[in-house]
């Protein structure tokens, strides 16, 4: 057998459709949904996120700019930049982008976040409320702001034509950014869920074990073709570079002649979680218009 590929690009670009028109009714009243990306200078890779951000976001009619720090910036400067973005109005969500320059501490710049402006959802604020719900459909519903790569897992796993209620999934790597909550949205999805990490004995045995893999490590080839369970659904949210190119956790050719189904990288996990990130912020500034 062979894998179906998941083209993410064609999925996110459902998701477009739908906040292109909630942005234009918030535009009728006023509003430009507005993201800020602040990063460093010189990082090649923070270039083409912040460049792929801009254009994704004047494709549904938001608005989204770099904040360039210079590298020889110190904490009190970087601090007070994202403070003065938290109180402008006409801001609705940030974002910080790693590496920052040596020397500044991102758990300090990252608290400065107000919840009502943080895309990411990794206030505690956010944090509590998303493993608090019980329902995947609360997120809609509630407008609750959930880790971006963390959303586009769930929402790649609901597009599928699967059935994957009772099944067993594993998540590979428990960051707070996309482990931890993947983890818990595939649990309200009635999924049984593991969540494996850098401690895990038989990574092998869990893999060879479950119907649906997600990695999310950064670690190139670490989950192999070969442990692919026939049938699987298999989800590569880990990136790397590889002399040059990106490369995922997983080792795709190997799995993809046993997968059912399995997403690349690129173009997979990627664009649907710059989609779920641009819907954070059409919620945030929902959010801002009813206060």
């Amino acid at each position: 057998m062979s894998a179906k590929i998941f083209d993410g690009r064609a999925f996110s670009e459902k998701i477009y459709k739908n906040l292109k028109a909630r942005v234009k009714k918030l535009k009728a009243r006023g509003i430009v949904p507005s993201l800020a990306i602040f990063s460093s200078e010189g990082s090649l890779a923070a270039e083409s996120f912040v460049r792929s951000k801009i254009k994704d976001s004047e494709k549904i009619g938001m608005s989204c700019r770099a904040v360039q720090m210079s590298s020889f910036s110190r904490l009190k400067n970087y601090a007070r930049a994202i403070e003065n973005a938290v109180k402008d109005k006409k801001i609705h969500a940030l974002i910080l982008i790693k590496p920052l320059p040596s020397g500044l501490d991102m758990e300090k710049l990252e608290n400065l976040i107000a919840p009502e402006k943080d895309a990411e959802g990794l206030s505690p604020a956010h944090f509590g409320r998303l493993f608090g719900a019980r329902d995947f459909d609360e997120i809609k519903e509630k407008r609750l702001i959930v880790p971006a790569t963390a959303l586009a897992i769930a929402e790649i796993l609901k597009e599928l034509s699967f059935p994957f209620k009772g099944k067993k999934a594993l998540v590979i790597g428990r960051s707070n950014i996309v482990g931890n909550p993947a983890a818990h949205l595939l649990t309200m999805m009635d999924l049984t869920v593991t969540l494996a990490h850098s401690k895990t004995r038989d990574l092998r045995k869990e893999v060879e074990e479950s119907d649906i893999v997600v990695s999310a490590v950064g670690s190139p080839h670490l989950v192999k073709g070969s442990w692919i369970k026939k049938g699987a659904v298999v989800i590569d949210a880990g990136t790397s570079a590889v002399q040059g190119k990106l490369t995922g956790d997983i080792d795709f050719d190997g799995a993809l002649k046993k997968a059912a189904w399995i997403t690349p990288v690129p173009g997979g996990v990627g664009p649907v979680t710059t989609a779920c990130l641009l819907r954070n912020v059409v919620f945030l500034a929902e959010r801002a218009l009813q206060k």
